[in-house]
């Protein structure tokens, strides 16, 4: 009788850890896993757009500062509408004169 006492204590106990372990718990929750937004398609497009411009602006500004091309868009500024002062930053290409 002392040994089914035994054995039923023991499988009790076992069969309640082995419960424990298994059973949902919040210890041993997993995260849902997070989506990530999506970014709008005219957020992009509007973002690529003016980057694109500024860049456009900027290699436009390089070529007609280091080439003798000149301002071929008459868009002015320093050197090319406006007389150049010692204190301007721009760099000068050594071009032949021009006729006009």
């Amino acid at each position: 009788m002392l040994n089914i006492k035994k054995s039923l204590i023991g499988a009790t106990m076992a069969l309640s850890m082995l419960t424990a372990a298994v059973a949902p718990n919040q210890a041993f929750a997993l995260p849902a896993p997070v989506v990530a937004a999506k970014a709008s398609t005219a957020g992009v497009w509007a973002t690529g757009g003016f980057l694109g411009f500024i860049a456009t602006l900027g290699v436009y500004d390089l070529i007609r500062r280091t080439t003798c091309a000149g301002d071929f868009l008459n868009l002015g500024g320093p050197g090319f509408s406006q007389p150049m002062k010692p204190t301007d930053n721009a760099l000068t290409p050594a071009c032949p004169a021009r006729k006009r």
